[in-house]
């Protein structure tokens, strides 16, 4: 099988000629943006051969309002398409969707609505949710709104899926009820315009101590989470709760990065013998260093060739 007809295996439930599998990074700051990264993307593609292809969104959301204080929230108005952020990364996702011409899947980042908000404030937004949620609740939807609009809008520039990364979901960070309060409505708010468009959605819950369980309910066709950290379910176990394509396995900074070939091969072949070779795609537990050793991932992505499928 080729790329797209091994995802689209994996994808409609059943079993495929190998387990794909797929990594990504940060690029350097001077392959970040522009005709730069469209470059750096189909190089990184030709070099390693993943089963699907992350585009990386380096261009944070951003506000006109100066998020200073909880009250700020309640003055947001959405983003417009045109908006700088988004024309940058429409842009590019349609140069890298002309080059592959469909020769592999590809899905584009979107940061959820806590996150993009995050970005926004300077980074305040968990003390300005503390201090005053249905503040920050209102700016929330007002960026949800714009986040929607731009999700559509890069499926239609050619992105195959959005990689939905989703924050917030923390047990340390806030109560479950302050999640499912003012956090959670806002992340539906953005899948549920593209549920039936695209084809592959990524849900990536993001950092430790997450509660899973509050997920099940989300939209989309893959889901992905740090399941080498010990405050997380593992695979396995999420396994019980999604009856979806799970991606991951891999220590973002474990063996893929330090390993010798034998040992990468060797800790992959036992990600499919315990976690079965259906419903699996290989990958890490977020972005891998910037500066790793691509030929490790290259030799990640071809170990599961040489795992023995059932016949």
């Amino acid at each position: 099988m080729k790329q797209v007809e091994r995802m689209r295996t994996v994808l409609a439930g059943r079993v495929p000629d190998r387990v794909p599998a797929s990594f990504w990074f940060h690029f350097p700051d001077d392959q970040a943006h522009g005709e730069a990264s469209v470059k750096a993307h189909i190089e990184y593609y030709r070099q390693v051969q993943p089963d699907f292809l992350k585009i990386m969104n380096e261009h944070p959301y951003r506000s006109e309002i100066q998020l200073k204080n909880p009250t700020d929230w309640r003055k947001l108005k959405p983003a417009p398409l045109k908006s700088e952020f988004f024309q940058a990364q429409l842009d590019e996702i349609k140069q890298i969707s002309d080059i592959l011409q469909g020769e592999c899947l590809t899905t584009t980042t979107i940061f959820n609505p806590f996150s993009s908000g995050n970005h926004a404030s300077g980074h305040r937004v968990t003390q300005h949710l503390k201090a005053d949620p249905q503040s920050v609740s209102i700016g929330l939807a007002v960026i949800a709104e714009s986040l929607a609009e731009f999700a559509l809008a890069c499926l239609d520039a050619g992105a195959d899926g959005i990689y939905f990364s989703a924050q917030g979901g923390e047990a340390d960070r806030f109560s479950e009820h302050e999640f499912l309060q003012f956090i959670k409505p806002h992340d539906l708010a953005v899948l549920k315009g593209i549920n039936e468009k695209g084809e592959l959605n990524i849900l990536h819950i993001c950092g430790d101590n997450i509660r899973l369980h509050l997920y099940c309910d989300y939209p989309g066709h893959v889901i992905n989470w740090a399941e080498t950290s010990p405050s997380n379910l593992s695979l396995k176990a999420g396994k019980r709760l999604f009856n979806r394509p799970i991606l991951g396995g891999l220590d973002n900074r474990g063996v893929i990065v330090n390993g010798k070939p034998t040992e990468i091969e060797s800790a992959i072949h036992a990600i499919i013998r315990s976690f079965g070779p259906e419903n699996l795609i290989i990958g890490a537990d977020c972005t891998l260093p910037t500066d790793i050793d691509r030929e490790k991932i290259r030799l990640a992505i071809e170990a599961p060739g040489t795992y023995p499928m059932p016949a």
